[in-house]
Formats: C-alpha cells, sequence, structure tokens
C-alpha cells in the first residue's frame, strides 16, 4: 500500500521548502507568516518524518511514518515569520539536507 501527499507553496498559508544545513547557531527559517503546523525530514540520509503543531505546542513531536508514542522536542521554535532551529537540535547539521512543509 502507498500513500502521496502532495504539497504547494501558497502566499501567506503554506510555505514547501528545503535547506542545506550550516551549523549555524539559532538559524532562522522565513515562511512570510506564523506556522501552525510545521512537517520536516532529513533528505540525504536516514531519519523519520516528524511533525510539530501549535495545538500541542511547538515542544512536542510526532513522527508520522512511526507508531512511536508523542515526544518532547524543542527544535522548531515559531517566530511571526517562520522558525528558529533550536542550537541543541540535529535540525541544521552542516552539510545535510532537509524538506519542510509549513501551514500558518
Amino acid at each position: 500500500n502507498y500513500i502521496a501527499m502532495l504539497f504547494a507553496s501558497v502566499d501567506g498559508i503554506s510555505k514547501v521548502g528545503y535547506y542545506t544545513g550550516d551549523g549555524t547557531s539559532n538559524r532562522a527559517l522565513t515562511f512570510g507568516f506564523q506556522p501552525r503546523v510545521l512537517i520536516w525530514k532529513r533528505t540525504d540520509g536516514s531519519g523519520n518524518w516528524n511533525l510539530w503543531d501549535s495545538t500541542r505546542g511547538f515542544d512536542k513531536r510526532l513522527r508520522p511514518n512511526s507508531t512511536a508514542a508523542q515526544a518532547t522536542d524543542q527544535d522548531f521554535t515559531p517566530t511571526s515569520t517562520g522558525v528558529t532551529i533550536d542550537d541543541a537540535s540535529n535540525a541544521n547539521n552542516s552539510g545535510e539536507i532537509y524538506i519542510y512543509y509549513a501551514h500558518s
């Protein structure tokens, strides 16, 4: 069985993108709005899909491709225009490639 979910960027509502990690502290990703949902994954290595949302709090993470329970994990802090990648996370390792979908 397969499932396909297709996402698109819509100004002020959603943003699809990618970035290459640079290892800097408190790196900002700008979407043009404060996200209520963020889906994120590393693409050039192993790793899970990760989901954060404002209803449960951005310090709680779900892994949609896993049966694991919700976990406490503060990788991203929402801002009025996007998110900041927290220093202690593995979400901005130098040279690694990541994709994301943010929704307002």
